[in-house]
């Protein structure tokens, strides 16, 4: 299964190549600058149109878009790709929920002793407890990573991407989360992802009976000679 992990990390490397290098800042920031700071350098940025375009992009998240496409992977009836997905998305939720709640980290309403200083928008709750990690980044970069995977073109890889970290950014900007929970949040929903699609990808070439084209070819050419080549 390692093999086939590295080779579909290798064959898109549009979505992982910046995810790494999200890895690397995300984890120099948190080095170099603390949980108050951080967070307050994205909430405090906001604008009226912003709270709109950023309200959709945390949506991306909350599980309702990765219900749509394990919808559509079931009408379509791609049943070895729905199920992957679903266990992709059962994975995510375990691990986030079983952290959750055994780190029970104040989220950011609770956290600073004014909240009337965050910003917010009126339409979303802000809840004050489980911060920590991220839901709705974990569920979105799982998600954006199952599709990168799917996606003839590895470019849009690149979009993908992009989609997960404007998920992420939605959850500081709307005083949901804390700098930590959503870079945490990111890297355990692209590893769930990987994991489990590359072990359906490993098993799929183990099948028995699967037979590579070469061996078809030489073993059709003996039933029938007369397609040798003369």
């Amino acid at each position: 299964m390692l093999k086939t992990l590295v080779t579909l990390v290798r064959s898109n490397r549009y979505f992982f190549i910046p995810f790494f290098l999200w890895t690397i800042l995300g984890g120099a920031l948190l080095s170099l600058y603390t949980k108050d700071e951080l967070f307050l350098s994205v909430n405090s940025r906001h604008s009226a149109i912003a709270d709109i375009l950023v309200t959709g992009f945390t949506y991306l998240g909350d599980g309702i878009a990765f219900g749509l496409l394990l919808a559509v992977l079931l009408v379509m009836r791609r049943w070895r790709l729905f199920l992957s997905a679903g266990i992709t998305l059962l994975l995510i939720t375990l691990v986030v929920q079983g952290i959750k709640h055994m780190v029970d980290a104040p989220r950011p309403i609770a956290y600073f002793p004014d909240p009337t200083m965050l910003h917010a928008v009126p339409w979303i709750t802000v809840h004050s407890g489980l911060s920590f990690p991220s839901g709705h980044t974990s569920t979105a970069f799982g998600m954006f990573a199952f599709l990168a995977f799917l996606w003839s073109n590895k470019k849009a890889g690149l979009l993908l991407f992009a989609l997960g970290l404007a998920t992420a950014h939605s959850r500081l900007y709307l005083s949901q989360h804390f700098f930590v929970d959503v870079y945490a949040g990111s890297i355990i929903g692209t590893l769930c992802c990987a994991i489990v699609y590359s072990a359906f990808e490993a098993s799929k070439r183990q099948t028995p009976g699967a037979t590579c084209p070469h061996t078809a070819v030489l073993q059709n050419a003996a039933a029938s000679p007369e397609l040798l080549p003369g």
